[in-house]
């Protein structure tokens, strides 16, 4: 089972970043050729995302092939990449940025070709359905506003309204301040405690519910989820009885690794360590009293 997910992970991150990358190369030629700021700031947008795939499948094969003692010094190596990524990130989209306000500052005289147009469309419906990548919302977001952009600049020039000329810049502006805030998430570690996080309040919740369904922990004490690219990494610390052994405790958070695995197909990995349960602590899950006389969890 794991191999399979290891190997799904791996298979999507190498689309993602194939095929962020043809993009990001389609974008930024037709966008030059055409004069679209709105879609030269897409595909900067699309060759970031293709960077974090490269960076999560470099991730994925090393973490696959090395020996748990050198995921330390792994994990050292992916943070420096993802700090340099986030950088250049957060430079291009400053320029981006500053580009388009001058080109809003300093008047604008035309719209951009037909091409940009045609490639701001067809890439959202190729991305989605035919490169099978999924975008989140506020990625969807940036692909929506380029074409809004782009489009009715185009329809500003078939009108004869040079005021909509401008409504390419202003989406570029935009859409470069979207790759700046990325460039944020990105540099915040996009790690959220699960207890008070409002980003994903669904699945926090049956995923909370899950874990302390499974037998043997009592309490989950932390939990944090770092999306890297397009695979999730969970790291949690559980509550056990107290009286059973290190043993015993290790093979609960072997068996809770194993099944959120198994539930939940877009986690690619998790670590759980284990606490001897706190009686003062006020919350308890599926903790029964009787069993602090029991010597063990474990049938």
């Amino acid at each position: 089972m794991r191999n399979r997910q290891h190997d799904a992970a791996e298979k999507t991150a190498s689309s993602g970043m194939l095929g962020n990358a043809a993009l990001a190369l389609i974008k930024a030629l037709v966008g030059g050729t055409s004069g679209s700021a709105a879609l030269l700031a897409d595909a900067v947008r699309s060759a970031t995302e293709a960077a974090v795939s490269s960076a999560s499948l470099l991730g994925l094969r090393r973490r696959g092939r090395s020996a748990p003692a050198g995921r330390a010094g792994m994990r050292k190596t992916e943070l420096a990449a993802s700090l340099f990524v986030t950088i250049v990130l957060l430079v291009v989209g400053l320029e981006l940025a500053v580009s388009s306000y001058r080109m809003l500052a300093d008047g604008v005289d035309h719209a951009p070709h037909w091409s940009a147009l045609a490639v701001a469309v067809c890439a959202l419906p190729v991305k989605r359905w035919v490169l099978r990548i999924k975008e989140g919302r506020l990625e969807l977001m940036a692909s929506l506003i380029t074409i809004l952009g782009i489009g009715s600049a185009y329809a500003g020039e078939l009108a004869g309204i040079p005021a909509l000329y401008y409504l390419d810049p202003a989406a570029g502006f935009i859409v470069s301040l979207i790759v700046m805030l990325c460039g944020y998430r990105l540099i915040a570690g996009e790690v959220v405690p699960v207890s008070g996080s409002e980003a994903y309040p669904e699945d926090t919740q049956e995923f909370m519910q899950f874990i302390q369904r499974i037998e043997g922990v009592i309490t989950i004490e932390e939990l944090h989820a770092r999306e890297q690219g397009h695979y999730v990494r969970v790291d949690m610390r559980i509550s056990v009885n107290p009286r059973i052994s290190v043993f015993e405790g290790q093979e609960i958070a072997k068996r809770v690794k194993e099944l959120v695995m198994k539930r939940f197909i877009h986690i690619s990995e998790v670590t759980v360590s284990v606490d001897p349960y706190d009686p003062g602590y006020p919350y308890k899950s599926n903790h029964d009293p009787n069993q602090e006389h029991m010597p063990t969890l474990l049938q």
